[in-house]
């Protein structure tokens, strides 16, 4: 399976899809307060989809058990979290390893493909709680609360989390003995 997406274009497509889904929420919102000028009957008698419920709503992705995020899709993750701070391109070693992020100001990022996230990560600057973990736990501490790693390396480890329908992994990076960095993915991609 490849993905030849030329992402800078799906970025800027995304992005104006998404400011789009917002503008039009906002329109909608206001033509009910009647205070919108909607520029035709249809507009102004069109209502949004209702969202599903979700119990992520109004919160920010670093604030959810990461393997919960696994699969979501660009609707229910602008739904839930609103829109990112930041949209932006990473660069794999080949074109099928690319991704487009979503990063959001707490210091989380969902990483996409083919509309779903596939990885979830928490940077240094996290304050929050992931996996009953926080940043600068040390190796002894992440080991006590996650178990045994099923692989150590000289700065990361990987633990094997509980499966949903797929493999999920997670892994933890260190430095001088800390933890700095945590991702969780499904382990199948």
């Amino acid at each position: 399976m490849t993905r030849l997406l030329k992402l800078p274009i799906f970025a800027v497509i995304l992005t104006a899809a998404l400011s789009m889904q917002s503008l039009f929420a906002q329109n909608a919102s206001s033509a009910a307060e009647g205070t919108g000028t909607p520029t035709s009957s249809s507009a102004r008698n069109a209502s949004p989809p209702a969202a599903p419920a979700s119990a992520h709503q109004g919160t920010l992705p670093g604030a959810h058990p990461p393997g919960a995020l696994l699969g979501l899709t660009l609707e229910q993750a602008t739904t839930d979290f609103g829109a990112p701070a930041e949209v932006f391109p990473v660069r794999g070693k080949e074109a099928w390893q690319d991704d487009v992020v979503y990063y959001y100001s707490d210091h989380s990022y969902l990483f996409w493909f083919r509309n779903r996230v596939w990885q979830v990560r928490v940077d240094r600057r996290f304050k929050g709680t992931i996996l009953g973990l926080q940043m600068g736990d040390t190796r002894q501490q992440v080991e006590k609360v996650l178990g045994t790693p099923f692989h150590v390396g000289q700065r990361s480890e990987i633990f094997i989390l509980p499966d949903r329908g797929f493999p999920v992994r997670a892994r933890l990076f260190f430095t001088d003995g800390k933890m700095s960095d945590l991702y969780v993915y499904r382990g199948d991609f």
